[in-house]
């Protein structure tokens, strides 16, 4: 029983780990990556792929895959789905016809895009851990070199800093739909670098960018 327990804690644990960075909502998805100025990624998949499982599973819940993701993208997971409609990228779509209107004809495929939804470059399959960290990287900085070649180097860029001016709705969206910002009225000492820091103080927020946080959003109205 408590073999069973702590096995059943362990897939929780993931689960929720994943879920901290894997969106359910190609909209409000498309929206955080412009105000926080991030890479938006969509991974297309579907209720019956082994692989998307695995993909959520194991490699989203790698820690050097999270904190990439966390400092530099927007991840939306798009399953296929005939109900569930967006409307961001110039005209009403089901999730169904997403896969058609980027060519996704296997799962899982990731589509990586700019902070305004602009299509960069997409991975067709499944990628352990370590490959999908040098994918993030790759993809972020935009390197124009062939990813083979660039694989074989090493590169320890986890991130680039920024403080942007949002306004009070664009903050208010952040704080109610990414589940890795929070508002901060008071001096953090030592703030998890990988969270989205919102607050209406310029001390405070040049203090955060200082102390290496990725994303620090200050309110100016």
């Amino acid at each position: 029983m408590k073999k069973f327990l702590s096995i059943a804690l362990t897939v929780f644990a993931l689960v929720g780990f994943t879920q901290s960075i894997l969106l359910n909502d190609v909209d409000i998805a498309v929206k955080l990556a412009r105000i926080e100025q991030k890479k938006l990624a969509i991974v297309f998949t579907t209720q019956t792929c082994p692989y998307c499982v695995k993909l959520k599973n194991e490699t989203l819940t790698d820690r050097t895959v999270k904190e990439l993701i966390m400092a530099n993208f927007i991840f939306v997971e798009a399953m296929y789905d005939t109900s569930r409609s967006t409307e961001a990228f110039g005209q009403r779509m089901s999730y169904a016809q997403l896969f058609n209107y980027f060519n996704v004809s296997g799962v899982p495929t990731t589509w990586f895009f700019s902070s305004e939804a602009t299509p960069l470059v997409y991975l067709p399959g499944y990628a352990p851990a370590s490959t999908f960290a040098q994918i993030l990287r790759y993809v972020y900085q935009e390197i124009k070199e062939d990813f083979s070649q660039y694989a074989k180097k090493k590169d320890n860029f986890v991130g680039e800093r920024k403080l942007l001016r949002v306004t009070q709705e664009e903050a208010n969206f952040v704080l109610q739909n990414d589940p890795n910002a929070l508002f901060v009225a008071s001096a953090v000492e030592k703030p998890d670098i990988f969270k989205v820091y919102v607050t209406k103080d310029e001390q405070i927020a040049n203090k955060l960018n200082e102390l290496g946080v990725f994303r620090v959003l200050l309110v100016t109205d």
